[in-house]
């Protein structure tokens, strides 16, 4: 039989290659996509923080945008209607609900790590607290990297360190007027030598009792938990404690062991607050899927009036 020329070229097939070269490059990206979740050990909105930090999930934050991050960080009081807000006064009403009808007058807030967000947390939470009608103070007590003065841009030439080596002077002499009805601030003040034995002092103690006395609740930021002994010291004297991490960087071995810390000190923590969610923001929960009123208020037991 004669050869018959072909009429199209045998090699090579260039549909046939781009489709296998297509099928295995969309393969490989879902491996590598399953590999990268599988060894991704930081916290998410799915975590289950119960187990892992003993206290529930009280609200999650979402992740500002870049233009908003570069506004003013009292979201609360600068975007009351943006969803980050509505996170913060849904964190309000579920620290009503950790309390469990016991006292929470004083409470700290801290992280496992550093940078992420305890300061914008505590800060915000603190004017929802005031714009809920309590008489609300925020003492600075991260004599380390203190962060509280400039976010309300206050001076903090007298502040927490003073009025510990000041036995004399009163807890009002270091409180500073931020603008906003019911809140007044205790920056850290002078940064010393020694943050952790100045915080051990009795001292400490009796300040925090007698700003008790005059205000409605205390909100007090330390630094993280597993950089250095300060938190410890501030959670053991104080009513509660509540944990912020950042998802997609706070690693969930981390939030275990600095959970762990903290009831070993005899600390009580409430609860964990999930900041910088990019998912499903907006959304908090409390033992599980517990939904609340974003605009509930605390109860006061005395009638509440700025400080």
């Amino acid at each position: 039989m004669p050869a018959n020329a072909p009429s199209a070229p045998y090699a090579p097939q260039t549909r046939l290659y781009t489709l296998i070269g297509g099928v295995a490059g969309l393969a490989i990206a879902a491996s590598a996509v399953a590999l990268l979740g599988y060894l991704d050990n930081t916290v998410k909105a799915h975590s289950d923080v119960l187990a892992l930090s003993g206290g529930p999930l009280l609200s999650t934050v979402p992740r500002l945008s870049g233009a908003r991050r570069s506004r003013n960080p009292l979201f609360v009081l600068d975007q009351p209607n943006t969803p980050a807000a509505e996170t913060i006064r849904l964190l309000r009403t579920n620290l009503e609900f950790a309390a469990a009808g016991r006292r929470m007058k004083t409470f700290s807030i801290t992280s496992a790590g550093p940078g992420e967000g305890k300061s914008t947390i505590t800060s915000n939470l603190a004017v929802a607290l005031a714009q809920a009608g309590l008489s609300t103070a925020i003492v600075d007590a991260d004599l380390r990297r203190p962060t509280q003065h400039r976010i309300f841009g206050a001076q903090s030439n007298r502040g927490l360190s003073w009025i510990l080596t000041h036995d004399d002077q009163p807890w009002r002499s270091a409180a500073v007027e931020v603008g906003i009805q019911n809140l007044l601030l205790i920056p850290s003040g002078p940064l010393p030598p020694n943050p952790a034995d100045l915080l051990t002092l009795d001292r400490f103690q009796e300040i925090l009792a007698q700003i008790s006395k005059e205000v409605d609740i205390v909100v007090i930021e330390t630094p993280p938990v597993l950089a250095v002994s300060d938190p410890l010291v501030v959670a053991s004297k104080v009513d509660a404690v509540a944990l912020v991490c950042l998802a997609g960087r706070t690693r969930i071995d981390a939030l275990r062991r600095a959970a762990m810390a903290l009831q070993q000190g005899g600390a009580r923590v409430v609860g964990v607050v999930l900041n910088g969610e990019t998912g499903r923001g907006g959304t908090g929960y409390y033992y599980g899927k517990y939904e609340s009123t974003p605009n509930a208020a605390l109860p006061s037991s005395r009638p509440s009036s700025a400080p």
